[in-house]
């Protein structure tokens, strides 16, 4: 499409220079985490190594059996003490499946799978170390175990997941095939003010959560004023606190908020408003002059000042 000589792009504005290029909605939706997770250490590490756990367990008919069988019997011992309730819909069994690399929701579906079955995955992962015949498998298995079972990864699994949920409702409408646009760019905004709020005032709160993960799952967590362990060589001079909020927190959401003004900027939204405003769907109910305004301004070869005045007065 975006080719720089045979690509559509291309040989379309070679007869319309002044036409615009708007990547598809939800891949760039996809991308914004893609170009996230290659700019931020510790968000590549984590998804490494959640791809690294589903590929062990879920490419033996055996071990996904195994995990179903930690599954149902995690169930029966929580309904025995009441923790949950049953009923329609409610308990359903849970997998692991990759996520596809243009899908936004099914990295949602993934992190969320993972945070609710991960006694599951980690009993499967230690019967593996214990039964593998060769060392060099023990070995593997027992790297994955422990690093599923760090703080950092703890910290990075809830906050990706939480802000995946902050846009769920944007990727699941702009995965409709009657996409509204003025709908979307609607939940664009909102989910932006949503990571902004989060930014602002939702550490606490992410935090209190991890730590209640960690507690149920028997997952160390250090004092927060210790020092943040750099390498086995050089001491740090920073704080786990320090770490987590300035280092991962505040450097991943700005990260998104970023590709997400980035790839979803100004000029494409109003030009998309603007295309809306003349929808003759039920009578043009997204009718806008302010933003049929703004879209030929757009088109300077086409809507000159004397243009511009005349459409004004209309």
């Amino acid at each position: 499409m975006q080719g720089e000589k045979n690509g559509l792009k291309s040989l379309i504005l070679q007869d319309a220079p002044s036409a615009y290029y708007i990547h598809c909605f939800a891949h760039q939706l996809q991308l914004t985490l893609v170009a996230v997770s290659k700019k931020h250490p510790d968000v590549k590490n984590f998804f490494y190594v959640v791809t690294n756990v589903l590929n062990t367990i879920g490419t033996s008919f055996k071990r996904r059996d195994l995990l179903r069988q930690h599954q149902v019997e995690k169930l029966e011992e929580l309904l025995k003490s009441g923790e949950i309730l049953t009923g329609q819909g409610l308990n359903q069994e849970r997998g692991l499946q990759r996520p596809g690399d243009t899908r936004w929701g099914s990295h949602f579906k993934t992190l969320e799978n993972f945070m609710i079955i991960f006694s599951s995955i980690a009993n499967v992962l230690k019967d593996m170390k214990e039964n593998s015949p060769h060392d060099l498998d023990k070995l593997a298995v027992g790297n994955l175990l422990d690093k599923i079972q760090e703080i950092e990864f703890i910290f990075v699994l809830h906050l990706m997941f939480k802000m995946l949920l902050l846009t769920n409702k944007l990727n699941k409408a702009l995965q409709k095939k009657d996409q509204d646009i003025v709908n979307a760019m609607g939940l664009l905004n909102l989910s932006k003010r949503r990571l902004q709020r989060m930014r602002e005032s939702g550490l606490e709160s992410l935090m209190d959560e991890v730590s209640s993960f960690c507690s149920k799952h028997d997952i160390l967590v250090p004092e927060m004023t210790e020092d943040y362990p750099r390498s086995k060589r050089k001491k740090s001079e920073i704080s786990y606190l320090h770490h987590f909020r300035v280092e991962v927190f505040y450097v991943v959401t700005d990260l998104q908020l970023q590709e997400l003004n980035n790839r979803f900027d100004v000029v494409t939204s109003d030009l998309l408003l603007g295309m809306a405003s003349l929808n003759p769907v039920d009578s043009f109910a997204n009718f806008s002059k302010s933003r049929i305004m703004k879209l030929a301004e757009y088109y300077k070869s086409e809507f000159g000042d004397n243009e511009l005045r005349d459409l004004a007065y209309h």
